[in-house]
């Protein structure tokens, strides 16, 4: 299954660990996302379905390996990561920015 948050800008929202894949949506507001560590080799895929670009999808994963952040700030943007040696590695993607 997929899961699907929408972000307020009041609340940080949590990408599962269930799911491989999550689709957020930040059409009324940023929605800032986190992102708890997985299980080792684990995949994660999360991909901004806004329908406008107005808003910014902010992902703080517990450990990310070259950053802190990943941010998709336009529909249709993603990030694939795996979960290896205690930290998230993003291997793909498409027009994501890791600060």
């Amino acid at each position: 299954t997929v899961q699907t948050l929408t972000g307020d800008g009041s609340t940080t929202l949590e990408a599962t660990l269930t799911e491989s894949t999550t689709m957020i949506s930040a059409t009324a507001a940023d929605a800032p996302v986190t992102l708890a560590d997985g299980a080792d080799s684990q995949i994660k895929i999360l991909i901004n379905n806004s329908a406008n670009a107005d808003n910014d999808v902010t992902i703080t994963p517990a450990n990310l390996r070259g950053g802190t952040t990943i941010t998709l700030n336009a529909p249709g943007e993603s990030v694939q990561c795996i979960f290896k040696n205690s930290n998230w590695n993003v291997i793909g993607g498409h027009d994501f920015t890791v600060a």
